[in-house]
């Protein structure tokens, strides 16, 4: 049974990794201590042409990567669906619980478990204003998992996913940001403005003139630009 210096250990090492490959050794053991046999960590962009700075971690078996991408699985991928219906870590086998599979996604299952991918499970990642993610440790089944696989699972995952974040961003040198600073008028705009409101329509929910809207919506622009 792991013990509570064991899940420390896993914590510590996602905390104080300093690379990629720092980050990929510690997913790895995890992944290997757990019963499991690989593991795909990153954001859901396209795999042929990620964007700058996106995450991607994977053991996944090369042959299944070639695999999704020849015949255009990823975009219908029903593990990634169903992350983006919940905030909690699931297990494979109750994907059909979250969303209605359709027989794409009963197809592409199925081909995934010769590739070693016959059971997993795999924790979401939602964070505003970045794409959205997983981290997923896989199987060919259940049978020899950890007791505790899918706790350690979850709280590995959310770890090492952040750890990636700050790999990410000291890499393409944001970590020094600025966060923007809005006044309480400028944020309730820029809510607005998220909801597709016009500066007349803000202006008439907050109780102030047009102009005086449209300031607030041009002040929340011109700090964007600053900090940009």
């Amino acid at each position: 049974m792991l013990t509570k210096l064991d899940l420390n250990a896993f914590l510590k090492a996602f905390r104080s990794a300093l690379s990629e490959d720092d980050l990929k050794e510690a997913l790895a053991r995890v992944t290997r201590v757990l019963g499991f046999s690989q593991f795909a960590m990153g954001h859901h962009v396209d795999l042929a042409h990620p964007p700058s700075g996106a995450i991607r971690l994977s053991t996944y078996n090369d042959d299944w990567v070639s695999h999704i991408l020849e015949r255009g699985y990823f975009a219908e991928d029903p593990i990634h669906l169903a992350s983006t219906k919940t905030v909690n870590g699931f297990a494979w086998h109750d994907v059909g619980d979250i969303i209605d599979l359709t027989p794409r996604h009963k197809q592409i299952l199925s081909e995934a478990i010769g590739f070693g991918l016959g059971a997993g499970f795999t924790v979401p990642v939602h964070l505003p204003g970045e794409y959205q993610g997983t981290c997923s440790f896989a199987a060919r089944s259940v049978d020899h998992l950890h007791e505790n696989a899918l706790p350690v699972a979850q709280l590995c995952g959310t770890f090492a996913f952040e750890a990636a974040r700050r790999i990410m961003r000291r890499k393409l040198k944001l970590q020094e940001t600025a966060v923007p600073e809005l006044t309480s008028r400028q944020l309730e705009a820029l809510v607005l403005v998220g909801r597709g409101k016009t500066d007349r329509e803000i202006g008439q929910i907050l109780g102030i003139s047009r102009s005086t809207a449209h300031e607030h919506v041009e002040g929340v622009r011109n700090v964007a630009r600053r900090s940009g």
